[in-house]
């Protein structure tokens, strides 16, 4: 009976031994599938993008092993702009699917969604993650509420990172283009209020910050989204004597904007677009040709940042999608939560992921991601760029800032003045 006792004991030991083991690995069952669920503007070209890279960032993940063992599944939702439609969507992903992360897109419908996460969060303790949405008040909600938003990280640019100095957009101005008098128009919308309005004690205005850095605006309007005639603004603008116009668009017709700045006043005065249809590689066909000199933020450029962004540019063809402004953080963001998930040693336990996130550096397909305190990427080479490519001669795209990302990309091409590839054209 002693030795029966004592091998009992044993047994027992080792079982509660082996149970302990186990449960500091992971409480999840290493077969159930972790789940990440995306809300999209599918009919968009971001949506679309957005989609197909994280399509493409999962597989990869699940080829090789997963996270901490577990293979990952993919929840599609298309808000179609709709905010009501997102808000629904975000509670049958975490609610009903059990996502542990969540991507959103917008900033209506990812602020609508934050909202609602932020009363689920006790009860569904999950991860937010935001793409395509620049409102630089998004991540105020985590710096000003931490415990209440800590969830929400954003994957993505901010309108505040026009005044980041390691960013040095007034430097882009200065030194690359060669601006010495800035005509300043920007789209009369939410997420550019703080270019417009500035924030007290904060920000200055942008009309402010460039004249600041040396470079005074001569010429300032504020569009609207509907416009369709540019060419009174365009005539202003030469009248005021700029060098330069820098035009912060996002939903505005760039087409048309551009195609009347071709043949305006305004045509050998430079131009330099925020986003919109701008930055597809396609645009130069969209205006006819008469982009040439046209450059763009965040532009559809081949950038190698490291050896996986070839693979992954040609997966995205195989896909008919385009590299956007969103798709690196569709992309890269899986690999982040994957790198912070082993890290934390636990997918289970999202606020250890969370404090792992705040302190892990990845970098997979571009730059290197690491989040500040307010959940922000930081910004600036070797971290998240700002990207500005120009249509040159014969439609060619070029990549003309970073320099450390010329360097790499296209090395042989400069930024060069309008008025200069319109005469090289005969134009």
């Amino acid at each position: 009976m002693g030795t029966i006792s004592k091998f009992g004991t044993v047994c027992f030991v080792l079982l509660i031994v082996g149970i302990s083991m186990f449960a500091t690995i992971d409480t999840v069952n290493a077969a159930e599938p972790l789940k990440i669920g995306f809300i999209g503007a599918l009919s968009t070209p971001y949506g679309a993008s957005n989609k197909a890279a994280l399509e493409i960032s999962i597989d990869e993940i699940n080829e090789e092993g997963g996270i901490l063992g577990h293979p990952v599944k993919l929840i599609t939702e298309d808000w179609k702009r709709e905010v009501p439609l997102a808000v629904a969507a975000y509670k049958k992903l975490v609610m009903e699917d059990k996502c542990f992360l969540v991507f959103t897109e917008g900033t209506e419908g990812t602020t609508a969604c934050a909202q609602v996460a932020s009363r689920l969060y006790n009860s569904y303790p999950h991860l937010q993650f935001a793409f395509w949405t620049a409102h630089a008040g998004l991540t105020d909600l985590v710096a000003d509420e931490y415990e209440k938003y800590k969830f929400l990280f954003r994957v993505y640019s901010s309108t505040a990172d026009a005044y980041n100095k390691a960013l040095d957009s007034a430097g882009f101005f200065k030194n690359t283009v060669g601006s010495e008098k800035l005509a300043l128009l920007i789209e009369d919308i939410g997420w550019t209020e703080v270019f417009r309005k500035g924030e007290k004690g904060k920000l200055p205005t942008l009309k402010e910050y460039f004249e600041k850095e040396g470079i005074p605006v001569v010429y300032y309007a504020e569009t609207d989204i509907k416009e369709k005639m540019f060419l009174p603004m365009l005539e202003k603008a030469a009248e005021s004597g700029a060098d330069t116009i820098y035009w912060l668009t996002g939903y505005s017709d760039t087409v048309t904007l551009t195609k009347q700045w071709a043949q305006s006043a305004a045509k050998d005065i430079d131009l330099i677009l925020m986003s919109g249809a701008s930055c597809y590689a396609a645009f130069w066909q969209m205006t006819g040709g008469q982009a040439l000199g046209a450059s763009s933020n965040w532009p559809q450029i081949e950038i190698p940042f490291t050896a996986q962004s070839r693979t992954l540019f040609e997966k995205m063809k195989e896909k008919k999608a385009g590299m956007l402004a969103s798709t690196y953080g569709a992309y890269d963001g899986p690999w982040i939560v994957k790198g912070a998930a082993e890290k934390a040693g636990t997918v289970n336990d999202v606020g250890k992921l969370i404090s792992a996130l705040e302190k892990v550096e990845i970098q997979r397909g571009f730059w290197k991601w690491k989040f500040d305190e307010r959940h922000e990427p930081l910004k600036g080479h070797p971290y998240h760029p700002s990207l500005i490519g120009q249509f040159q001669e014969d439609g060619k795209f070029v990549l003309v800032y970073p320099p450390e990302l010329v360097k790499i990309t296209n090395p042989e091409a400069t930024y060069i003045r309008s008025k200069e590839l319109k005469k090289r054209a005969g134009q």
